[in-house]
């Protein structure tokens, strides 16, 4: 690795870090405010799907994900700090959203057990952090991102369908997702440019 790009890949460490404490801290505040005074929002896509605990088949989905990117992208340039900067801009994106759409989590809800989450990330246990969807969206990103896109769409798609199932997220959070996505890769992408540029 060449020292701009050990240099860009810290950075991008560092902010993601950044960004990540910014966004537990709005967690922990967001949660009892979404309890009190936010909503429920009556899905009808809810009325279709079965209700199922899918917490291991999300979990292998969403870092099954990652992997495969950095297997399938290993070889192009700073495919490592362009999603780690894409998801940044995810994570900060989620906090106007969540302040503009107080969503409350659905009764029917089955807490999504994910080790790396509860346990190293989120603050506590954390149910009302909704619209819009981090999974989807960070996955969404990686098939933009990706030279080969097709097994991160069909990803998505599996990812969005297990959240609804067991009411982790709504449909409108899913939806949203993607437009989210899109918007924090082109960011990501032109912080890179701007950056490769300035030290030639």
């Amino acid at each position: 690795m060449s020292r701009f790009n050990a240099k860009t890949v810290l950075s991008s460490l560092i902010f993601v870090i950044l960004c990540a404490v910014i966004f537990t801290q709005f967690l922990a505040w967001n949660e009892s405010r979404a309890t009190s005074h936010g909503f429920v929002f009556d899905d009808p896509v809810y009325g279709i799907l079965p209700l199922k605990d899918l917490s291991i088949w999300i979990f292998t989905l969403t870092y099954g994900a990652i992997i495969l990117y950095a297997i399938l992208n290993r070889q192009e340039h700073y495919f490592f700090s362009r999603a780690v900067i894409s998801y940044s801009f995810i994570l900060l994106f989620r906090i106007p959203s969540m302040l503009i759409l107080p969503l409350k989590v659905h009764p029917d809800l089955i807490f999504l057990q994910d080790p790396f989450l509860n346990d190293i990330v989120y603050p506590s246990k954390i149910v009302n952090d909704l619209f819009f969807s981090g999974h989807v969206a960070l996955v969404s990103a990686l098939a933009i991102l990706s030279k080969i896109k097709w097994p991160f769409i069909a990803i998505a798609f599996l990812l969005a369908l297990s959240l609804l199932v067991q009411r982790v997220h709504y449909s409108i959070d899913i939806l949203a997702s993607v437009p989210f996505a899109w918007l924090s890769v082109r960011i990501s992408q032109s912080l890179l440019l701007k950056y490769s540029k300035a030290q030639k």
